[in-house]
């Protein structure tokens, strides 16, 4: 389960860094320059900016979750390994007590 949601998150990452990479900003393609309003685009007058931000915002929403996730699960599968037996039991039982010199 942890690798899967892991793999999805990574997966996850790339494709918003290539959507980030993807979109531009306010008025810096080259036929903006000249005056050129490319109203006949595939994604309408305002080109992909508006599809390709919210399928940004949607993508980083569900990465979010999964990494809250990730870190959940994470916690709960090493916190019973840790708190199984607690840390001053343990060093007395193994003897370090006499070790520490007391002054």
């Amino acid at each position: 389960m942890i690798i899967f949601i892991k793999s999805i998150c990574i997966i996850l990452a790339i494709v918003i860094v290539v959507l980030v990479l993807l979109q531009q900003g306010k008025g810096s393609d080259l036929g903006s320059a000249f005056g050129g309003g490319s109203s006949n685009s595939m994604f309408g007058a305002l080109g992909p900016s508006d599809f390709l931000g919210r399928l940004t915002y949607i993508l980083v929403a569900v990465w979010l979750a999964l990494s809250l996730l990730l870190a959940y699960l994470y916690k709960s599968e090493n916190s019973e390994v840790i708190f199984e037996t607690p840390l001053i039991e343990e060093a007395l039982e193994e003897g370090l007590s006499e070790e520490i010199p007391i002054e």
